[in-house]
């Protein structure tokens, strides 16, 4: 047993170690990016939960708070209900360029607040010797009142999460009314962050579920140790991606901006059909599409049309978002290149990208939805020889 929550400790302190440093790295550094502090608060969060962690494997630390802050035994515990809120919150101001903290957002510390009062009312009348006592027989707290407090722990958990990574895909929804690439500005290592966390909590609480319905005889120390390792890995290559790609944060320097509400500034049918013809001349002629990074601004500034007009005759007259109407062109270029002979070395990394893709992945799937084929079949297919014969 003490070799387990020795192994256990060794697991905190290089979590904390991970979060300090990374804390660290956000609040020292130069470019101060939106919602920066609140990733900060994040990781410290985190890095004093586990540090009662430690606390709760060697008594000799919390014997020294008894005299003078019993309350404190148990800090991390309240901490617990912290984490989830500041990553949505985070988050949130991210994806959302008009988003302030305003004061309802306290709401979010509620169950923060509460288990910290409930501590504090609890233990900060005990005498030292009742404090001792409790440490040594396992905890301050009843069986049904743990089993309620990480109930509500987890619940937690599973709310904020699924509520990050639905503002993470609505995110990624709009950035392709105005990308034609949007792997720069996805926010996947944020997605990645906030599923880490999800899985690591998934199997905290299958552990629990496990010890409480044992009566703690029979604990799966295994899903304890596979969430402590997952979690430790993924911060070290969060770290490492911070510290070699600048900037890991793409996304939160420019936000999306709000797409413009164009119900009330209906655009003239002749005016309309004025901008659809010097989009499709244009497209034609100039093949700006073959620019990976083109983007909407771009493309209405080269043909001098208002964006959210342009914005407006993609969706209303070519069905399409910005995204998808630029790759309809490049699926294009993509067919005529895979159907071309004359180059029998070209590769269909070669073709993606001399077509406008960056991404192999991007490709495969638009390449999918427009003709129903992958490159490969369609290289084989009737269509390519029937491109080949014209």
């Amino acid at each position: 047993m003490a070799f387990l929550s020795n192994l256990k400790s060794v697991f905190h302190a290089l979590i904390i170690f991970q979060c300090l440093i990374f804390s660290v790295y956000l609040l020292s550094a130069k470019i101060r990016r939106r919602g920066q502090p609140l990733l900060a608060l994040f990781f410290i969060a985190v890095g004093l939960i586990e540090l009662g962690g430690i606390f709760l494997y060697y008594l000799d630390l919390r014997y020294l708070l008894i005299a003078d802050a019993s309350y404190l035994i148990y800090f991390n515990d309240p901490l617990a209900f912290l984490a989830a809120p500041l990553l949505w919150l985070f988050i949130r101001s991210v994806v959302d360029k008009t988003s302030r903290l305003r004061p309802i957002h306290l709401a979010h510390l509620l169950p923060f607040a509460f288990y910290l009062l409930l501590i504090i009312a609890r233990f900060r009348a005990r005498s030292p010797e009742t404090m001792r006592q409790i440490l040594e027989t396992g905890g301050p707290w009843s069986r049904p009142e743990s089993l309620a407090f990480n109930l509500g722990y987890y619940a937690q958990w599973l709310a904020y999460g699924a509520a990050c990574l639905g503002l993470l895909r609505k995110y990624r929804d709009s950035l392709k009314d105005y990308y034609s690439s949007t792997e720069p500005w996805s926010l996947s290592w944020l997605g990645s962050l906030t599923t880490a966390f999800l899985v690591m909590r998934t199997l905290d609480a299958v552990e629990f579920g496990l010890w409480y319905a044992t009566g703690g005889d029979t604990p799966l120390v295994v899903l304890y140790y596979a969430a402590q390792v997952l979690f430790l890995v993924f911060l070290t290559l969060l770290f490492f991606k911070a510290l070699n790609i600048s900037p890991v944060f793409q996304g939160v320097v420019e936000p999306v901006v709000p797409k413009p509400k164009y119900e009330k500034t209906l655009l003239p049918e002749a005016q309309k059909a004025d901008y659809i013809r010097k989009l499709e001349q244009f497209m034609e002629a100039e093949r700006p599409y073959l620019d990976p990074l083109i983007s909407l601004g771009d493309l209405a500034g080269k043909i001098s049309v208002p964006a959210h007009y342009l914005s407006q005759v993609l969706n209303s007259h070519f069905g399409m978002n910005f995204f998808d109407f630029i790759n309809s062109y490049r699926i294009r270029e993509s067919q005529r290149l895979l159907a071309d002979t004359k180059n029998g070395k070209r590769t269909i990394l070669d073709v993606l990208y001399e077509a406008g893709f960056n991404s192999k992945s991007v490709f495969n799937t638009a390449f999918k939805k427009h003709t129903g084929l992958t490159p490969s079949e369609f290289k084989k297919s009737p269509q390519a020889a029937a491109r080949r014969a014209d």
